[in-house]
Parts: C-alpha cells; structure tokens; sequence
C-alpha cells in the first residue's frame, strides 16, 4: 500500500494539492505540491452566493489536472475538501455532480467548524512550532477567516467568519482597478472589528502569539522578503503590525495596474492582497497584538493527518 495520501482543497481564490506521507514518529512530509489560481469565489458576497459557468468549469479543469499530477505518486487515497466558496454557494451541488462527474471523485464540503479545526490540527505540524501548545490560529482565506484557540496543546475554540478577502473586496470596493481610498478603507476595518467583536472569540491573554496561514500571509512574507533580498523560507516568520502598515499603505495608495508591478505581488491576488492587510491589521489591533508567526502548515496538512491515520 502506498505510503502516500493526496488532498485537494477547494478554496475561493485558488485549488490547491498537497501529496504528503508521514515524515517523523509524529510529523508529516510534503512529497509535492501544487497551486492552480482559479478565483472561483467570484460573487460570494451577492445576496444569494452562487457559483457561475465559468467558476464551474474551471474549478473542474483544475480539479482534474491535481487528480492526474497527484495519482503520479500513487497515493493511497485522495480527498477533494471545499471550503467557503462551495459551501456558501446556492448551486454548489452543481458543481460537487460537475466534478463527480469529471473525476470520478467526491468533495467533501467542510462546515466553517470543521475547516477552522483541520486548519488548527494542520499547524500543529509545524516544527517551529514545537513546544509551544498555548496559542490562537488565525486562517485568511478569499471567503472566510478562521480563529481557533488552542491550550495545552488541544483546540479550545475554533470559529469561521465570513471576512475573506475576496468577499470584503466586493461588498466595499467601489472601483477595484482604482487606490482603496481612506472611506473605504475605515469601513472595513469597522466591518472587520464589529464582526470578531460578536463572534465573542477570546484573545486573552495578549501574551498568546498569533500563528498565521493563508495567501496573505504568504504573499506579506514574500514581498518583505525579497525587499531583503532573501528567500521567503529564509525571511522571518514573525510579521509585525509595522510592517504590515507599511505594505498596506503603499499596496492600498496604488492603482491595480500600479500594483502589477510590485515585486512578488501575484497578478492574480493584486487586487485582495490590500483587503487582506487591511484585515490583518484590523485583527490585530482588536486583539492586542503587535505582531503574528506565519506557517506555512495549514488544512491540507490537517487532512492528510487524519488520512494517514486512517490508510
């Protein structure tokens, strides 16, 4: 039986595969992985969510490329999860028959708890983070943002709002070629704050460190780190509010056009990538914090545990 599992995970800005198999008595092993950017989230913050046409079959095309280069390393099993935009989606059970049919494979629709829980399970993973078992996670995704609490090591609270940076992006941008002028910005940054504050998620103490995932994250340490010139494995993994203030307001005085020519900006997220500063910054002056950790252990790691328990 092959020692290796394979998770596709459905987000709203792209459809991403982690082939993986146990690395330590306790760890796990990344074999291959691979990002396609579809942005099939496109509307999610319309009144009734839906999935269009195109998102449809694109998600498929994508979907089914990940199925081929991951059954290139035999995995045991392969598992499709979705995430906000599919489960927020009107016709989502169109597009879990599309790819059925395209496949051959189901999705598993992850509930905004079970999400925020395979996220937690999936950092837990991460080596530098070893020894520490007090913390909050925080995931910002293109539909939602997951904060899950752990103490002594277990997850003691794990929520998921609806503040991804694709979704705020659409509800409050007025042109999304043009600067993020300062209204907009105060709106959500508001939206943001009002949001966690009744979500009644607890921040204390502020000693608790922040562990980061997500695109935003990613992309925050990719730029500050060719700025560096350094890689970004090589760059620290601690962001602090100044300088994510400092990429916020530069990335938010410039056009989208401007922005496709900032270094280690992908074209494909230069117009989220502000929205997301915006509400990292946002969080973290509501929760206290001057800075976070970014991990690059996230869901599919939390996934392919619990395939590699089972398989």
């Amino acid at each position: 039986m092959s020692r290796n599992v394979a998770v596709i995970d459905v987000g709203s800005n792209s459809i991403k595969l982690l082939v993986a198999r146990s690395g330590t008595p306790t760890g796990i092993t990344q074999v291959f992985a691979k990002t396609i950017e579809t942005r099939i989230g496109a509307g999610m913050s319309s009144a009734v969510p839906r999935l269009s046409d195109t998102a449809i079959e694109a998600g498929c095309v994508a979907i089914s490329r990940l199925v081929d280069l991951a059954r290139d390393y035999e995995p045991g099993c392969i598992q499709i999860v979705a995430t906000s935009a599919v489960r927020d989606a009107s016709n989502r059970a169109a597009f879990i028959d599309a790819v059925r049919a395209k496949t051959g494979l189901e999705i598993r629709v992850l509930k905004g708890y079970e999400e925020a829980l395979y996220i937690g399970r999936g950092v837990a993973f991460d080596p530098n983070l070893e020894g520490k078992t007090d913390f909050i996670q925080v995931d910002l995704g293109g539909g939602s943002l997951e904060l899950i609490r752990f103490e002594a090591g277990e997850i003691k609270q794990a929520i998921s709002l609806q503040l991804g940076a694709v979704r705020l992006a659409e509800r409050f941008l007025n042109d999304r070629n043009a600067a993020i002028n300062q209204e907009e910005q105060a709106e959500i940054r508001g939206h943001v704050i009002k949001t966690i504050s009744e979500s009644n998620f607890n921040f204390e103490p502020t000693a608790l460190s922040l562990v980061a995932t997500g695109g935003s994250f990613v992309i925050t340490r990719a730029i500050l780190a060719g700025e560096e010139d350094m890689t970004i494995e090589d760059h620290s993994a601690i962001l602090t509010r100044a300088n994510i203030v400092s990429l916020k307001t530069r990335l938010t005085s410039l056009s989208l056009a401007e922005r496709l020519a900032v270094p280690h900006l992908p074209s494909s997220r230069a117009d989220i990538v502000p929205i997301g500063l915006i509400i990292i910054e946002a969080l973290l002056d509501y929760s206290g914090r001057n800075d976070l950790v970014h991990s690059f252990f996230n869901l599919r790691f939390g996934i392919a545990a619990e395939l590699l328990a089972t398989n």
